[in-house]
């Protein structure tokens, strides 16, 4: 049997800076209560890395951040997400005068800047994303100028005058060109601004060129994860005959999807540790073996 790991593989350099700035703070605040304000990032092992560490995280599906907040033990150190947030965030931080860190991806806050600078020219925003992903949330709360438009239900409502078009940076390539393309056709005018992060984009490409006769697709990562879920639908769609399972580690292996395969082919997000990718491809060798 063949089983290739798909490159690349492991954090991506956002998630790893982010990873490492709160490793770093709890280091240096040894005896503080040293906490993440959300979820630093959409995976629950590599959370668990932060756990052992003694960092905890504070999150509520059904809370903001600004909510969430309230939540934050007094004299705590921290750490912000790395998919932005809510300036107003930092604001409210400040007011309990509770010292933060930024883990924000460099990528996402370039992509932050495009839209700054678009709603400073008087500029609408057309924001390609996913509602209520807190990337999506930090880029809306720039301006009541930027507007969300949900990649496979493009809705205009309104009309919009010279507008930029930029998306969430985990999205597939291919769902926002397709989105493009359907508000350029709206708005000839427009501008584009590149905003996939290299990270999903090589893992996107690496998916697409996987050989047809793969008969089963891993694809590992976080239920919550907005790039692991794009790498589940491109899989499903590129290789419409192989079986395309996603899954968080190897505890989610099932022998009875492995019996009488040849080729297996194992994709993962951008921030699932590498040790949970090469855990898997071990497990499946013990299980055949």
């Amino acid at each position: 049997m063949k089983i290739e790991i798909l490159e690349p593989f492991g954090y991506c350099a956002g998630v790893e800076r982010a990873i490492q700035i709160a490793l770093k703070v709890k280091k240096e605040y040894i005896s503080q209560n040293v906490v993440v304000l959300g979820m630093l990032v959409h995976n629950q092992d590599a959370l668990n890395v932060l756990k052992e560490a003694g960092i905890s995280t504070i999150y509520n599906a059904n809370l903001t951040l600004l909510d969430l907040i309230e939540k934050v033990p007094n004299n705590s150190i921290v750490i912000l997400t790395a998919h932005g947030h809510d300036k107003r965030v930092e604001d409210e931080l400040n007011k309990r005068h509770i010292h933060f860190v930024d883990a924000t991806c460099p990528f996402v806050t370039l992509t932050e800047n495009v839209i700054k600078k678009a709603v400073l020219e008087n500029r609408d925003v057309l924001y390609l994303g996913k509602k209520n992903h807190p990337e999506a949330n930090a880029a809306l709360s720039i301006s009541s100028k930027v507007h969300l438009i949900e990649p496979k239900n493009v809705v205009l409502d309104d009309v919009y005058s010279h507008p930029l078009i930029i998306s969430q940076t985990t999205f597939s390539e291919l769902e926002i060109a397709n989105a493009i393309d359907f508000i350029k056709e709206r708005f000839p005018s427009a501008d584009v601004s590149p905003s996939i992060c290299q990270a999903s984009s090589l893992r996107q490409n690496a998916l697409r060129n996987v050989s047809q006769d793969v008969d089963l697709i891993y694809v590992v990562g976080g239920k919550n994860s907005n790039n692991t879920k794009t790498l589940f639908e491109i899989a499903k769609t590129s290789h419409p005959n192989a079986k395309v399972l996603m899954i968080e580690n190897k505890n989610d292996l099932n022998k009875k999807d492995l019996l009488g395969l040849r080729y297996i082919a194992i994709s993962s997000g951008a921030s699932t540790p590498k040790e949970v990718t090469l855990d898997i491809k071990k497990e499946i060798e013990s299980l055949m073996n």
